[in-house]
C-alpha cells in the first residue's frame, strides 16, 4: 500500500501551541490521517486546530526499504522520548525521537533497522523497526 509524505505541518495541540512536524508519512492524502498521527506521537494529547499542511509525494511501499540500516539501541529513555542508535556502518551514532517508532517498543541493546533523515541538527534516525 503506498504512503503519502507529509513535509510539514503547523498546528496546534491542547497543552501546547504553534508546533511545527515535518517528514512523516500517513495512509491517506487527508487532515484526519495528520491529526490521527499526530496524536499517537504526542500520546493522548488532542489535536486543537491544523494551520497548514505540505504535502509531499505518494510513496509505494515497495520502495520504503532501499536504504534501511541496521544498527543497536545504545540508549532509550521513554520518559523522555528520545534515544541513540549505534549503526552497524561507519556513521556516527545517530538520534532519534520516540515518534520514528511508530508504535514499536523498544530497549537498550535491541537490534534494529531504521533510515536516515535530515533532522534540525544533523541525521536522525527515523522508521525504526525490531530486526527478525
Amino acid at each position: 500500500m503506498a504512503k503519502i509524505s507529509v513535509e510539514l505541518v503547523k498546528y496546534d495541540m491542547d497543552k501546547t501551541k504553534k508546533r511545527k512536524r515535518a517528514n512523516f508519512f500517513v495512509e491517506t492524502k487527508s487532515e484526519e490521517a495528520v491529526i490521527e498521527k499526530l496524536e499517537k506521537i504526542h500520546k493522548g494529547e488532542k489535536v486543537e486546530k491544523i494551520q497548514e499542511i505540505i504535502w509531499g509525494e505518494q510513496v509505494a511501499e515497495v520502495n520504503a526499504n532501499i536504504n534501511v540500516l541496521t544498527g543497536t539501541v545504545k540508549f532509550y529513555d521513554e520518559v523522555k522520548g528520545f534515544g541513540f542508535i549505534q549503526p552497524d556502518s561507519d556513521l556516527d551514532d545517530l538520534f532519534f525521537h520516540a515518534s520514528a517508532l511508530e508504535g514499536i517498543v523498544i530497549n537498550d541493546e535491541d537490534k534494529i533497522q531504521f533510515e536516515v533523515a535530515k533532522g534540525p541538527r544533523g541525521d536522525i534516525a527515523i522508521h525504526i523497526k525490531l530486526r527478525d
